[in-house]
């Protein structure tokens, strides 16, 4: 068998579909499996142009997706809708240019696709159930909040503790709005930190927040929010936010495992400027949620250290994961 006709036999047996094409979209080369995807012989196809074929809505991603191939990074991967015989079809296509210009233009690529219909209806599904999922916590935590201000209502306690307990909700409420942002994938640590600190208020000047765009599970996102939001209360009732001189200074970094995805992110918590601090003699519920919460739930460490010039905290969690290093 001639080489010619062994190399298009190999292609024809691909169950992945595969189309060579120009940068303006003339087809060159079309497998088998395109060919009867799309409802024609694959002879037919040479010489048409595929955007006929990418559904009209996602021209211009597709062509601005295209257009990031260069000679340095010649592969990408791209997801867009399909127009086939069956109708509109989701495929996942894996673009590699095969020829520039002197200017370092892409004139000639190949793309190798398969259908992925199924797993982005999954996906949708998915999105609506945790849509429907948080909207769900919300109104319980809504439910929650209405009763204790009922059942607290004349009853001549004090009302610090009503309102610590209807920060507390405001706080979980957040972290679930941030895990309903990433349908539950998890949080970046930004967004985690920005959550806990709602109480203090989004212009303090106060906080000096910062470090790598790191990514936390789901499984630790609640804990962590609710672990700030207590450093941040107690630093309001009793540390360095107590006064207008105060500062908190927050920073985190991350450490890679060596063969692992994922890694462990340490984050310290530092006030200065405030009021001369005393090593607590109890511990109330903020205390040892910001203690235990960590260690038992997350299998990370906790550690306090009450200097006179203000607490430090420093806290490790693992399974964290560097948001600059996916792809």
């Amino acid at each position: 068998m001639p080489d010619k006709a062994l190399l298009r036999e190999i292609l024809d047996a691909q169950l992945e579909m595969v189309c060579r094409f120009t940068a303006e979209g003339t087809i060159l080369f079309v497998n088998r499996a395109y060919a009867a995807t799309l409802g024609h012989a694959s002879d037919d196809l040479t010489g048409r142009n595929l955007w006929a074929y990418v559904t009209e809505d996602d021209h211009a991603y597709v062509s601005q997706m295209l257009d990031q191939l260069t000679p340095a990074s010649p592969e990408l991967t791209i997801e867009n809708r399909f127009e086939t015989a069956q109708g509109t079809r989701w495929v996942l296509w894996r673009n590699h240019a095969l020829a520039f210009d002197d200017a370092g233009r892409w004139h000639e690529a190949q793309s190798t696709g398969i259908d992925i219909t199924e797993r982005k209806q999954l996906e949708e599904q998915l999105e609506l159930l945790v849509g429907e999922l948080n909207h769900r916590v919300k109104n319980t935590l809504m439910v929650v909040q209405a009763m204790a201000q009922q059942t607290f209502r004349g009853t001549g306690l004090p009302a610090q503790p009503v309102a610590t307990f209807n920060n507390r909700l405001a706080a979980l409420s957040g972290a679930h709005d941030a895990l309903s942002r990433t349908n539950w994938t998890g949080a970046t640590l930004a967004e985690i930190v920005r959550q806990g600190l709602l109480i203090c208020g989004p212009d303090d000047m106060r906080l000096d927040i910062g470090g790598p765009d790191v990514s936390v599970p789901a499984s630790a996102t609640v804990s962590l929010v609710m672990v700030f939001h207590e450093l941040a209360t107690n630093a309001m009732k009793y540390g360095a936010l107590s006064t207008m001189s105060g500062k908190v200074l927050i920073r985190w970094d991350y450490q890679p495992a060596p063969g692992d995805s994922t890694g462990t992110v340490t984050i310290d918590w530092q006030e200065s400027g405030g009021p001369i601090v005393a090593t607590p003699t109890r511990h109330g519920f903020g205390s040892r949620l910001v203690s235990e919460a960590v260690p038992r739930q997350l299998g990370g460490s906790v550690q306090l250290d009450y200097a006179p010039t203000g607490l430090h905290c420093r806290i490790s969690v693992p399974g964290a994961t560097s948001v600059a290093g996916m792809g």
